[in-house]
């Protein structure tokens, strides 16, 4: 089955960065690759996804046709210019001798313009160097759509996260709603300690009502990168709490010279100087020379005639384009080295994001939440015994959804900034001793791209790969 998938999408037109990223995450477990059959229980994986994005983004489509047009262009620049056929009539229609047609001289000829300095063979080269500066920006465009998809998926994930813990939220208002009802009505509490209560309850399940309108809008902005305006799948399967390890930041440094925004620069000088070299080629006059016959119908004798001619090199018509074609690949070392240490900066700075939001999670998830929800349960089991207040449980319960909400804010961060780092270096960064992306500089920019794990795969996989290890 597996085969017949990737036969087909090498049918299908796919490129080798696509295919291999579907095939590796499926190998790294991120679930079986099929659309849902069931759309009111789908559940939709991150490679999935990914999958629909490349294969139906509408801001993806156009390439291809731009890619073509490039092609025709290319295929434009290689033709030779058509040879002319000329026909001369001479001495004919005038006064005297010349009158009528009899001193008539017919010129048959045919010529062909010889262009010099090799222009048609720098002209495709210009063309194949443009075609290939669309692949470039087509290779970008995917990973900047697989880096808005993983993030939209993201933020589904969160919401779901956040939906969930506000459900149980809107139990816990309702028991402690049951709790103050029943201390009323024996006395042992107050009306306002009631209605406290009550407007509580109320106002989890605002909330809850609130969370699943933001989480079906949600759905809808990532169905939309594949031209969908309704979702078809119920929930998406993500662990927001599943955290890799980190690399560690020189090997992240290391791959900055592989990222795809600075691999479009080889491309880049590589098509201005072909520019370049045409913008000279340009001011190289050309020749034209021809051959024919002429036809003299007062003696019925045929001649032959040589026509050779060229433009007067005077003066370098030219010269502005080509002044032009060298500052336009001088500026180029500017903006490469401007991108240089902007991706740098960027790189840095979510690098120190990723330490910080790595630590705040397992803080947060490790050692604070279990706190404060024992203590929650404690103060809960407390106040039916009618030892705490009802305001000791409402500061109880505020401090396990601040610490809830914190821990999830923190995980979407920490994912999102690995997202943000393996978008600037074009490779995935995530995995213990995991084999990066090849790299051929000579033929662009990366050919694999993986994006972070969210369902919980990437800890299995280090701890086997550790196990084995050992």
């Amino acid at each position: 089955m597996l085969a017949l998938f990737c036969c087909r999408l090498r049918a299908s037109g796919w490129s080798r960065q696509a295919r291999l990223l579907l095939f590796g995450s499926m190998l790294m477990g991120w679930s079986s690759f099929g659309w849902p059959a069931d759309r009111d229980t789908a559940i939709l994986t991150l490679s999935e996804t990914l999958a629909r994005v490349l294969q139906s983004n509408p801001e993806l489509a156009v390439y291809p046709y731009e890619i073509r047009a490039a092609e025709a262009r290319t295929l434009q620049a290689g033709l030779r210019p058509n040879p002319r056929i000329s026909v001369d009539v001479d001495n004919v229609l005038g006064s005297g001798a010349l009158s009528g047609i009899d001193a008539m001289e017919t010129t048959l000829a045919l010529s062909q313009v010889i262009e010099m300095g090799n222009k048609r063979s720098l002209r495709r080269d210009v063309g194949s160097w443009q075609g290939q500066a669309v692949e470039r920006d087509y290779e970008l465009a995917r990973l900047d759509a697989l880096a808005a998809a993983a993030s939209r998926y993201l933020e589904v994930a969160q919401t779901q996260r956040l939906l969930n813990f506000s459900k149980q939220i809107v139990e816990w208002t309702q028991a402690s709603e049951a709790v103050a009802k029943r201390r009323f009505d024996v006395g042992g509490a107050s009306r306002a300690e009631l209605g406290r209560a009550r407007t509580d309850s109320m106002q989890a399940s605002l909330e809850t009502s609130n969370l699943e309108v933001r989480l079906a809008s949600a759905k809808r902005r990532l169905a939309g990168l594949w031209g969908e305006t309704e979702p078809d799948f119920a929930i998406v399967g993500a662990e927001l709490f599943s955290l890799v390890e980190i690399p560690d930041f020189t090997r992240v440094r290391a791959q900055l010279e592989q990222a795809p925004q600075l691999q479009r620069f080889l491309t880049q000088r590589r098509l201005r100087q072909a520019q370049l070299e045409l913008a000279i080629a340009a001011g190289r006059q050309d020749i034209e020379i021809g051959a024919g016959f002429k036809h003299l119908r007062e003696t019925n004798d045929i001649g032959m005639v040589l026509q050779f001619s060229m433009p007067l090199g005077l003066n370098d018509q030219n010269q502005g384009n080509i002044q032009a074609a060298r500052e336009d690949l001088a500026v180029l070392d500017m903006e490469e080295e401007a991108t240089r240490v902007r991706i740098f900066t960027e790189l840095r700075n979510a690098y120190a994001q990723l330490e910080q939001t790595r630590r705040q999670v397992t803080v947060l998830r490790d050692d604070i939440l279990p706190e404060a929800r024992e203590t929650l349960e404690l103060i809960q089991e407390g106040y039916r015994a009618g030892r705490f207040s009802y305001l000791e449980v409402v500061q109880a319960r505020q401090q396990v959804l601040a610490v809830e909400n914190d821990a999830v804010l923190a995980a979407t961060d920490f994912h999102q900034t690995l997202i943000t780092l393996e978008s600037l270096t074009g490779q995935p960064l995530t995995g213990a001793g995991q084999t990066l992306t090849r790299t051929n500089t000579t033929n662009g920019p990366p050919s694999e791209f993986r994006l972070p794990y969210l369902d919980g795969s990437a800890v299995d996989e280090q701890t086997s790969r550790q196990e084995k290890s050992r």
